[in-house]
């Protein structure tokens, strides 16, 4: 019940294009990223929140945004990528400072650049050039 009364409070705020925080309040949104999101998808025995026995996931940010006055806010509504300095998922490091751990970023890059090369060639579409850059 808890569940569907946050889908619906946030299918309104989308659908009236509301840039009122009170339409969903900053804790209502970081517990559905989180708990509730767990409970959505039956795992909330295992993630969404940090205690003994569950996955250790954690986010490490960079406090760039000032005043600080409202932490979970500037979380929710102020926080960008560029925030993010360390990301952890099940006790394992995935990025620490600033650094992807498990995956070499400039092969997945490369790769996707080639990959989506291959797909406008295959797809017939030429691209116009139109500034040279590095």
């Amino acid at each position: 019940m808890y569940l569907a009364s946050l889908i619906n409070k946030g299918r309104e705020a989308c659908i009236s294009g509301t840039t009122n925080p009170t339409a969903l309040p900053a804790e209502t949104v970081l517990k559905m990223a989180t708990i509730t999101g767990a409970k959505a998808v039956l795992w909330d025995n295992e993630i969404g929140s940090l205690e003994v026995g569950t996955k250790a996931d954690l986010v490490v940010v960079t406090w760039s945004m000032v005043p600080l006055h409202d932490s979970i806010a500037n979380i929710v509504y102020c926080m960008r990528t560029e925030n993010i300095e360390s990301v952890m998922c099940n006790g394992q490091w995935i990025m620490k400072d600033h650094k992807i751990m498990n995956l070499n970023e400039e092969e997945v890059i490369s790769s996707a650049v080639k990959r989506a090369n291959d797909l406008l060639a295959r797809a017939g579409i030429n691209l116009p050039k139109r500034m040279n850059y590095m």
